[in-house]
């Protein structure tokens, strides 16, 4: 006679080792559904004007970006380093003034020489005027000696000119900054002779920036300056004034230049950048914050809070965006609360318990 035995199927295995694990943790089916409140942030939506806007790649400049010149002849003995900060007045390099010191010292020395010379010529001609007067010497004579005065002080004159040349020359020896800002790269080194105008360093002025964009002619007439547009660097969005349109326009790139005020110390210099522009006349819409946005998988959806604090998955169908705010197609009313923060985490049904129920 066969031996017949019934196994378990591992459906039922399954079930025993939940039930059992239930039991020893004193875990019930509704606790597993029911999930705890999440806190969350939340804006409420309202009515703004939008327009569709474009995405363009910008760039952080600065507005002082030069190359130091030599300004006199003569050896480099001297130069400061790269990564160097400097103030507007800091000496920045320097060269050998040896020679230019001998050029100041002759300089004065022949203006020191013809200044005595002029006295001498003073006397000479108030004494030949008192011999004219009583007609012991020629007015010829009085002439001449006049005409010889007259043209000793023009020669100190130009002496004068001489000897302040050569102190200037001496103290551009030492190059100093024109702006504050950091030395960036040396292009000579110390020995080199340096020739009038040679570039010796590039500095740049690290507080005084810019975002410069190139845009399409087509959208300038919904950009003006003072207006604020969202600038993205990847991590955060900032809204940055428009300083200016620039009204001339590249004929075969179709593009012009705009420019947008920046605060110091907050990008590095040439840090790139997208700038969302506006590129259509703004219209009355419902907006939400940008924040309110949750990108999963590809599609794109908010949480609104319902009356008894429960959290509504909303698809978010982007019509336009200015800035931080963006409007909806649909989905979304006028004061509505829409979570800003936590809706990550967040699960359709989920109750919340709101934090912050301000207008971002």
């Amino acid at each position: 006679m066969a031996l017949t035995i019934s196994l378990p199927s591992p459906l039922a295995i399954g079930a025993g080792v939940f039930l059992s694990l239930t039991a020893s943790f004193g875990i019930s089916a509704q606790g597993m559904q029911e999930m705890p409140p999440a806190q969350v942030e939340v804006a409420v939506a309202e009515k703004r004007m939008m327009a569709p806007e474009m995405l363009v790649s910008g760039t952080v400049i600065s507005l002082n970006d030069s190359r130091i010149a030599a300004e006199v002849e003569g050896p480099l003995s001297w130069i400061a380093q790269v990564g160097t900060h400097v103030k507007k007045g800091d000496v920045i390099a320097r060269i050998d003034d040896r020679l230019l010191t001998i050029a100041t010292r002759r300089a004065e020395a022949n203006l020191k020489r013809l200044k005595a010379n002029l006295s001498f010529r003073e006397q000479d001609v108030k004494r030949y005027d008192e011999l004219a007067k009583s007609d012991n010497a020629s007015k010829a004579r009085l002439q001449e000696v006049t005409a010889q005065r007259d043209m000793l002080r023009e020669e100190i004159s130009d002496a004068e000119a001489a000897y302040d040349k050569a102190k200037g020359d001496l103290a551009r020896a030492e190059i100093k900054a024109p702006f504050p800002g950091h030395v960036v790269q040396r292009l000579v080194n110390i020995g080199e002779y340096m020739n009038v105008s040679d570039p010796l360093l590039r500095l740049v002025d690290t507080e005084n920036v810019e975002v410069v964009i190139p845009a399409p002619i087509a959208i300038t007439p919904f950009m003006k300056p003072g207006d604020s547009v969202a600038v993205h660097d990847g991590r955060a969005s900032r809204m940055l004034p428009i300083r200016t349109v620039v009204p001339v326009g590249d004929m075969v790139s179709r593009m012009v230049e705009v420019r947008l005020t920046a605060q110091p110390n907050v990008w590095m210099i040439g840090t790139p950048v997208k700038v969302s522009l506006p590129k259509d006349t703004p219209t009355e819409a419902v907006a939400v914050p940008r924040d309110a946005i949750v990108l999963k998988g590809g599609t794109r959806y908010l949480y609104r809070v319902s009356n008894d604090n429960k959290a509504e998955q909303v698809n978010a169908d982007i019509d336009a965006s200015i800035g931080l705010w963006v409007s909806l197609k649909g989905g979304v009313a006028a004061g509505d609360k829409v979570v800003v923060r936590g809706a990550e985490r967040l699960m359709p049904g989920q109750g919340v318990m709101i934090k912050d129920a301000g207008s971002r």
